[in-house]
């Protein structure tokens, strides 16, 4: 027998099992995304067409779910499978007015503060997200779960608790999973994830694909945080939580901080850049609490404490020296 024919008549009988298994309402994107990948080629469309003719209606796919239970037709029942599905076309047609169309994708919401800026938003579930500087959250919920993604900066969660639907918040290289509890996220430009628990209890799962290892897991619970990187996630250790969320008081809080951390901190909430001298001058270790609306006054007691000259480069920049340089 030709083989073109051979061809022709499987991708037939593929095309009797898509048009079967489009018959229920449990389609999710990726049934969509399999079946746009099948159709693509011009022979596919071709089947497609030609059994799309008992229906007499081309859009019929285009509204029919997935039912992934149906088995595909064997090719010796194929003739047999068209006459039933051609004495039922008329009903077929008639249903498929009253079958749903595919789910439409979960709305995204965002959330988004400037540099120096700090908000605090309701959610849809009575969850609330304080977001810190310059940072930006998607928000995606739908009935089975809901789903947020720190794309940039820091985020406080306190979440609405229900059980039944999961609160996920993906950060770069790890979810954090929570039903009713409250913590904290840092995502900073390093890639680096900080994760600190104030209430309750989250789960943190490492995020994308490792061919040597399962993706580790870690259970956190009240005052305690780990770190996230490319490397996976790093111990837990126990904190304070109340002072990772000085930033929500409007302060820098700093206990043996090396310099140029601190700089770093306070270009997070003011556009002063800062240049530092040298390294010795980056690494010098520098103690307590500052105000991040006054960037020009932690640089007046940096200059005291540490014996510094402050340097006014330009308007937007200045740069730190050692007194003797």
């Amino acid at each position: 027998m030709d083989k073109t024919f051979n061809q022709f008549d499987k991708d037939c009988d593929d095309a009797l099992g898509w048009i079967a298994r489009l018959r229920s309402d449990t389609a999710n994107e990726n049934d969509r995304k399999a079946f746009a990948l099948w159709l693509a080629p011009d022979e596919h469309r071709a089947a497609m067409d030609q059994m799309l003719e008992l229906w007499d209606d081309t859009a019929v796919v285009r509204v029919l779910p997935f039912d992934t239970t149906v088995e595909t037709p064997a090719a010796n029942q194929r003739r047999w499978f068209v006459s039933v599905a051609a004495a039922a076309a008329a009903c077929l047609v008639v249903a498929v007015a009253l079958w749903p169309l595919a789910p439409a994708e979960t709305p995204t919401s965002y959330y988004q503060t400037a540099k120096g800026e700090q908000q605090t938003f309701q959610l849809d579930d009575n969850s609330t997200v304080a977001l810190n500087t310059n940072s930006q959250i998607a928000v995606s919920y739908s009935d089975e779960e809901r789903y947020i993604e720190l794309i940039r900066g820091e985020a406080y969660f306190k979440v609405a608790s229900n059980p039944e639907r999961p609160f996920h918040v993906d950060a770069g290289v790890a979810r954090t999973t929570a039903v009713g509890t409250a913590f904290n996220i840092y995502r900073s430009d390093r890639e680096t994830v900080d994760i600190t628990v104030i209430e309750g209890v989250v789960k943190v799962t490492e995020l994308g694909n490792s061919a040597s290892r399962t993706p580790a897991s870690d259970i956190l619970t009240a005052n305690h945080h780990l770190i996230a990187d490319q490397n996976g996630l790093n111990t837990q250790a126990e904190i304070d939580g109340a002072r990772q969320l000085a930033w929500q008081r409007g302060e820098i809080l700093a206990e043996q901080l090396p310099l140029h951390e601190l700089v770093h901190q306070i270009e997070r909430y003011s556009d002063v850049h800062i240049l530092l001298g040298d390294r010795e001058l980056a690494m010098l270790s520098v103690s307590g609490v500052f105000r991040i609306d006054q960037p020009q006054v932690i640089l007046a007691a940096l200059e005291r404490s540490l014996d510094l000259r402050v340097i006014q480069v330009d308007d937007s920049t200045v740069q730190l020296l050692k007194s003797d340089q």
